[in-house]
Parts: structure tokens; sequence; C-alpha cells
């Protein structure tokens, strides 16, 4: 299936720590260059990011950009363990009637004031939110927001790509019927040109007989200069190779380039040898497909 380059993707992510907005933007590219816009307070996440958007895309110059609260600031959280708050006080007041101990008052203190700071100074009662790991748990939401965009961004790919697979297909076509046409006009071509020969033979003619070695030389050359059935039946080749290539998966804008190369190859071997203008126009009509191909290999991932 072809993959094109070119993609958007965008995604908004409601999490405990805020409100999380991903898009990566792709386009055309030899390699797979990152390139990431994060607020400041992301950068410690950056690297992990861009490994998971290189795990996803393989080609292509990508954009991204993610916009996220600072989770710092929650990490100051304090959480009440009510539970162990109420045993300790009922052990307080517990020890003291063991003890028989009353209040004893300090100034501008009252006895429940006291209470609640023994309670407070008891380990464990007041502490940090410990519930879930503040950054990882962040870093797991930055994740999930990215990979949403990134979903985003195939569905966009995929669909340019058939897109693009359409119009490569159409240029395939495009080659079939000129090769076709090629193929049609190569027997008349001969006729015409042994007619032309024949018209010709009255300047070979030297004392009423006919030149032998002139009319060969004539042939041959003729033969040399023309025969392109090695070149048509190699481009079929090249059509047939190209139409396999469009179902396969995975990276295949180098290989369709490299296909493509081949058969501009072909094609202006194919010219050279041409001495008939329909069959020349043919060629035209052949290379400029190869062209068009060659131009929107460049997209393909």
């Amino acid at each position: 299936m072809i993959k094109s380059m070119t993609g958007f993707g965008r995604s908004e992510l409601k999490s405990k720590q805020g409100h999380i907005k991903a898009e990566i933007k792709t386009s055309n590219h030899k390699f797979l260059e990152i390139s990431s816009k994060l607020p400041n307070h992301l950068t410690e996440f950056e690297e992990g990011l861009r490994k998971i958007v290189s795990q996803e895309l393989r080609r292509g110059k990508i954009n991204l950009f993610i916009s996220a609260p600072d989770f710092s600031t929650f990490s100051s959280r304090l959480v009440l363990n009510e539970t162990l708050a109420k045993e300790v006080s009922q052990n307080i007041t517990r020890l003291k009637k063991v003890l028989k101990l009353k209040g004893v008052p300090v100034a501008g203190a009252s006895e429940e004031a006291m209470r609640l700071r023994e309670v407070l100074h008891y380990p464990d009662v007041l502490v940090r939110d410990v519930f879930f790991n503040r950054q990882s748990l962040f870093f797991k939401d930055l994740e999930k927001a990215l990979r949403l965009a990134l979903q985003k961004l195939k569905v966009s790919r995929a669909v340019e790509g058939k897109a693009l697979e359409n119009d490569l297909k159409k240029r395939l076509g495009e080659m079939k019927r000129s090769l076709q046409a090629i193929e049609k006009r190569i027997p008349l071509v001969a006729r015409e040109y042994k007619k032309t020969l024949q018209g010709k033979i009255k300047e070979f003619l030297k004392n009423g007989e006919v030149s032998s070695d002139r009319l060969t030389q004539e042939v041959a050359l003729f033969v040399k200069n023309a025969d392109i059935s090695e070149e048509v039946t190699r481009l079929k080749s090249h059509l047939q190779a190209m139409s396999r290539t469009l179902t396969e998966s995975g990276e295949l804008g180098r290989k369709i380039d490299f296909i493509a190369q081949e058969m501009y190859r072909e094609a202006n071997t194919m010219g050279a040898k041409s001495n008939d203008v329909a069959m020349a126009n043919q060629v035209i009509q052949i290379k400029s497909a190869i062209e068009k191909i060659r131009e929107q290999a460049q997209n393909v991932e």
C-alpha cells in the first residue's frame, strides 16, 4: 500500500495533569528528519517523544508540536491519610487516659490546636501524592496524545497515498498504451522503409545493375538504428515490476524511483533509435509519464 510522506495529524487530550495538544505535520524528504517544538518544561520528554515518532515513521520531514501545562506545578500536592490521622488521634487520647495526663495549656494554643500539631507531626499522616508517579504518568499522557495525533496522521497519509497510487497507475496505463501503439507501428515502419528503399534503388544502379554493397550497407544501418524490440521487452518488464511494487507494503518511494530510472533509460534508447515520427511521439509520451512517476515517487514514503 502506497503511503504519502505528506500529512497532518492533531489531537487533544484532557488528563488529570491538564489539557494536552499534539500536532504533527509531515512533508517530503529523502530521509527521516524530526524537528520538534516543545515548551521548556517539556524538553526533558523530547527524546522519548522523538523515539515514538521514529518508530512509527520511516521517511520524511517531521514537524512536531506539543503544548501542555507544567506538570511540576502538581509536584507539591499533599494528601491526608485520614485513616492514619484518626488512629493517631485516638491513640493519643487513649495514652493520656492510661497515663492520666491532662492537657497542659501553652500560651496562645488550645487543646485542639495541640492535638492537631501532635497528629500532623506523626510520620505519613501528610504525604506527597504517591498514588501515581507524576513524571511518568505525565509522559504517558504526552505519549497518548502523540499517538492519537500519529493515528490521524497515518489516516491522512493513507488518503494521500491512495491518490498517489491512482495517479501512478494512470501513468502506467498511459505507458502501456503507448507501447502497444509502438509495437503495432514496428512492422508498418519496416514496410514503409522498404517502399522508400525501393524508390531509392535507382540511385544505387550503376549501368543498369544494383550496387549490392551500397544496398547491404543501407539495410544494415536501418536494422541497427531502428530495432527497438529489446528495449520494448525490457520496458514491459519494468512496467510489470512497477505494478507489483504498487501492491507491496513498506518503504516504496526509493524503489519506485529506481524502477522509473530504468524505464527512462530504455525509453531514451528507443527515442534515439526511432526514425519514425509516430513512434517518436509515443516515446515522448512514455518519457513524460515516467517523469511524472519520478516526481510522485518523491512523495511516497
